[in-house]
């Protein structure tokens, strides 16, 4: 029997609530008995293997030592982009399907913390031209095979929205990260309102808007109805009527 491979990113500026979405959604799908893997479709991944979908990585470990200093050069994040680019493909093609033919049931889901929408800030922090058509230039490749938009495009993109006072309220500011991330949100999180214009035009129907300004668990319950709405593999999930634990989440 063939098995069914979702994918679905969700994106938007920090501190929007990428990872509370992906790990609730991950609950909610293993409640039913579907297997579901965080990965991260964009930026960069600590290789520290602390989950299935971030496993062990001295290259990572080495990258991330100077990924995140002011003076790094866009061009390092494209390089990180890549990998990242290639390592979906490994996780949605080979690794979560063999995961899917142990389960009773026949489909898997890969929840994507940042995806194609992410990838536009780093060009255009770059001031690149034509963005849509220079997502992934030649050098990207995976096994001879050029990286497209299309080959590592979710197969839904949620792209989570709240006003730039609110993101900048949850920060931290004890986190050794806290001026990073404000810089970032500073910078960008205008940009997300206007990112599916730089992704290729046949792509754009894949994403949809959620407002996240509001408590996770009503942004979760809205993003599982879109779900529910678009996939049939998803029938028989049902909508959260207690609210779920995730203010230990990030």
């Amino acid at each position: 029997m063939e098995v069914e491979i979702i994918s679905i990113g969700f994106d938007g500026p920090n501190r929007v609530g990428k990872g509370t979405q992906c790990a609730l959604m991950q609950r909610c799908l293993a409640k039913h008995g579907i297997p579901a893997l965080i990965i991260r479709g964009d930026g960069s991944r600590t290789g520290t293997g602390d989950s299935p979908g971030n496993p062990e990585s001295a290259w990572w470990r080495a990258v991330n030592q100077w990924l995140h200093h002011p003076k790094t050069s866009g061009k390092y994040w494209n390089v990180t982009s890549y990998r990242l680019a290639r390592e979906l493909v490994v996780w949605r093609d080979r690794i979560l399907p063999n995961l899917v033919k142990t389960s009773p049931k026949k489909v898997g889901v890969l929840l994507i913390d940042r995806s194609l929408l992410s990838r536009t800030m780093v060009l255009r922090a770059m001031k690149v031209q034509d963005i849509a058509n220079n997502l992934y230039p030649a050098e990207a490749r995976l096994r001879g095979r050029k990286i497209t938009p299309e080959l590592v495009c979710p197969d839904l993109i949620l792209n989570l929205t709240a006003p730039k006072h609110i993101l900048l309220a949850r920060l931290n500011p004890h986190d050794p990260k806290y001026e990073f991330r404000k810089r970032l949100i500073a910078g960008s999180c205008d940009w997300f309102k206007t990112a599916p214009d730089h992704i290729p035009h046949y792509l754009r129907s894949r994403v949809i808007d959620v407002d996240a300004s509001r408590d996770p668990n009503l942004v979760f319950n809205d993003s599982l109805a879109i779900l529910l709405a678009r996939f049939d593999g998803l029938r028989g999930l049902t909508l959260s009527e207690q609210p779920l634990n995730c203010c230990a989440l990030v």
